[in-house]
């Protein structure tokens, strides 16, 4: 299992990645500001390569969501509007075939992408585990409590 977050150092702005997590003894040191964050892996992530509380900060509400870049998902929608609105005008065929292949090649993304485990609290990404059933999609009421 991997792990991916923020550095908690409020002058610092690196992204830690850190893997395989089932073997991280005390703490990481930051690449940026070479500061140590402690680590506290639980017995589950270390047995079951299954996330039971966050590593970074105890929180134990996580959530799963798709482990999708959404700056492609932002740049597909973009790409096919503007090339819809530019067609609308000559060919409105052609128009709707861009969009369609958007919807196709957004399906395609959609079922090719993994799921991540994500804490609420710092934000920080599990990936290569095994999911949570515990765990449930992304919820704004226990977001907001954070």
């Amino acid at each position: 299992m991997r792990i991916q977050y923020n550095c908690p150092n409020d002058a610092c702005v690196a992204i830690i990645e850190y893997g395989p997590l089932e073997e991280a003894v005390g703490s990481i040191e930051c690449p940026r500001c070479h500061r140590p964050h402690p680590l506290d892996v639980t017995e589950t992530v270390r047995t079951h390569n299954r996330v039971d509380r966050c590593a970074v900060c105890g929180c134990r509400e996580l959530f799963i969501r798709k482990d999708f870049p959404q700056g492609i998902g932002l740049a597909v929608v973009l790409v096919a509007g503007i090339a819809s609105v530019i067609l609308f005008r000559s060919n409105l065929l052609a128009a709707y075939a861009v969009l369609t292949g958007a919807v196709l090649v957004d399906l395609c993304l959609y079922l090719a992408v993994g799921k991540v485990t994500t804490c609420y609290a710092c934000r920080a990404e599990y990936r290569r585990g095994r999911l949570n059933p515990d765990h449930e999609g992304f919820d704004l009421a226990t977001s907001e409590k954070y």
